[in-house]
């Protein structure tokens, strides 16, 4: 397969690490000691292949191989994305499986975009003229859903230039890199700070354990008794699936912060939080890689790759030389294979595991009411329907309510989720599908009919797609990742065709080889003695996951 050699890298300021500090920083910096800001919050992301840029330094892709204008990323969307009036869902994996993958996401990135004068959305639809960090989809006349011609979009925030070395345009990434249950704990001191009780190494919790409150993202208040959560992550309140698992895991942290006082009576509260948050993290990778992926990747690729646990005890696999760092691609295109698993609805269960509340997703977005609800119970019964409901099947076809009623306001303005990842991936340059084929080393396709890993009426849709405009003549080159590889029929035994998977394993990799805090590393200074490894590798943390179907 591909080697790291070809990634592009970027110089990063010199800054000093205390080579004595047992625990991870907050905002990921000296995790590797020679490159300290590999993988740290408020970093450009790195890449796997160059930028593709239309003028080859930042304007976004936009022009195909002999001249034309892409398609419209909505186009794209309504005649390959579209779903069915059946739902398939997957029988062997929960809702959970979706969720968990999101709050994954979370905590490896975060990607900011541009906005106005006082922190305000800039407006790319119906101006006079719109600036040059706009970049709206058009909308077809003949649309489905939507009774508009425009969908507005704003270019992801620029990373600021290391040194003012001169380059392509590189997005920024808001949070760590490294799986350390930052939505947790935060990427940076302030964050991390406001989270603390500084008593019994304990996180702060409303009553009835709940999230705190004082969430500064987009909130939407249904009740008085609703609140805006806080978390680790801003992110928390996007939908209430999301703020379920934040809650899962600060609780966890809890838990385990009142046992390690009870053991341990002369540990301070510094030390009951920097141990509870080094297991916690130890946890949420040990479910990544033995409960997470192995359904997406498949066993070839998990094996091939490296990526299960030791069945029991350490294994030394850090790589100093290996930059843990969130890939562009991933970010952009690759994890969000994850979109085709969202339902469109969100449940309340009881403990019976019967539906006591279903809401359609679109009456959900920003609102924390499903997690506040009944003193916080509304949580528990939203875990039990994660952990009870079948998933949405992994495929090329996206429910309605992300894909023509994302963040619906009350003027029924919304967004289509496919079609974003898509303007999204031409914003950022990521290259077309072909050269992300060739990176992988799987046959590049010179003419629609060659494409490989598509069933014959996926093909036929792509070569109507991007084969004629405008009476020129398209190329396969001019395909987006993202649709190119959400539409290849899955590999056996996984959630994603072979490009995504070979994307996803390479990152994923890099996130276990090239993190000194990996949990079955046998660095006693920053990690577990033999015992303790023992047992995070015996255990499957069901409860937590619930990734299958019991």
């Amino acid at each position: 397969m591909n080697d790291y050699n070809r990634e592009c890298k970027i110089p990063s300021p010199a800054i000093d690490c205390d080579t004595d500090y047992k625990y991870r920083t907050i905002d990921g910096t000296c995790n590797n000691l020679k490159h300290p800001q590999w993988g740290s919050a408020s970093t450009a992301q790195a890449r796997f292949l160059e930028a593709h840029y239309d003028n080859g330094y930042d304007s976004p892709r936009n022009t195909g191989t002999h001249g034309a204008k892409l398609p419209s990323a909505r186009v794209i969307s309504n005649i390959l994305h579209r779903s069915t009036e059946k739902t398939d869902f997957d029988p062997h994996l929960t809702v959970m499986h979706m969720s968990y993958g999101q709050y994954l996401d979370h905590d490896l990135i975060a990607t900011p975009i541009v906005m106005g004068i006082n922190n305000s959305d800039l407006q790319c639809c119906g101006v006079d003229e719109i600036g040059p960090e706009c970049i709206p989809i058009d909308i077809p006349t003949d649309d489905p859903y939507y009774n508009r011609s425009c969908m507005s979009l704003t270019r992801s925030s620029p990373a600021p230039r290391v040194d003012r070395v001169p380059g392509a345009r590189e997005q920024l990434n808001e949070v760590t890199s490294y799986i350390d249950a930052s939505t947790v704990y935060g990427s940076d001191d302030e964050i991390a700070a406001s989270l603390r009780t500084f008593k019994k190494g304990l996180l702060i919790t409303e009553s009835h354990e709940r999230l705190p409150s004082g969430g500064k993202s987009k909130c939407f208040l249904e009740t008085e008794a609703d609140y805006c959560q806080k978390a680790g992550d801003k992110r928390v309140n996007v939908v209430p699936n999301l703020g379920a698992l934040h809650l899962l895991f600060v609780r966890e942290h809890n838990r385990i912060a009142e046992r390690l006082a009870a053991i341990n009576p002369s540990w301070n509260d510094e030390t009951i939080y920097q141990e509870s948050r080094k297991i916690v993290s130890a946890i949420t990778q040990h479910i990544t890689y033995n409960e997470y992926l192995p359904e997406i990747l498949g066993q070839r690729h998990m094996e091939m790759y490296g990526l299960y646990s030791n069945t029991s005890g350490f294994h030394r696999i850090y790589d100093e030389k290996l930059d843990a760092s969130v890939r562009n691609v991933v970010g952009a295109a690759a994890f969000r294979f994850g979109h085709s698993q969202v339902p469109n609805h969100q449940a309340v269960f009881d403990k019976y595991r019967r539906p006591t509340m279903v809401k359609p997703i679109e009456q959900t977005y920003h609102r924390p009411h499903m997690c506040a609800m009944w003193n916080g119970r509304g949580a528990d019964g939203l875990m039990r329907w994660l952990t009870t409901a079948h998933s949405t099947a992994s495929d090329r076809f996206f429910e309605s309510g992300v894909r023509d009623k994302l963040f619906q306001d009350k003027d029924k303005i919304s967004m289509d989720l496919p079609a974003v990842n898509i303007q999204r991936g031409r914003d950022h340059g990521l290259p077309g599908y072909n050269k992300w084929r060739e990176w992988c080393n799987l046959p590049v396709a010179k003419t629609f009919s060659q494409l490989r890993d598509h069933d014959r009426h996926t093909t036929k849709l792509l070569s109507q797609l991007y084969r004629f405009t405008y009476l020129i003549d398209r190329h396969p080159d001019d395909i987006d990742l993202f649709a190119g590889a959400m539409a290849e029929t899955t590999i056996p035994d996984s959630l994603v065709g072979p490009t995504f998977a070979c994307i996803l394993s390479m990152q994923f990799q890099a996130l276990k080889r090239g993190d000194r805090f990996w949990y079955e590393n046998p660095f006693r200074k920053t990690g577990f003695n033999q015992d303790e490894v023992v047992r995070l590798t015996a255990k499957t943390y069901d409860s937590i996951s619930g990734v299958r179907i019991l």
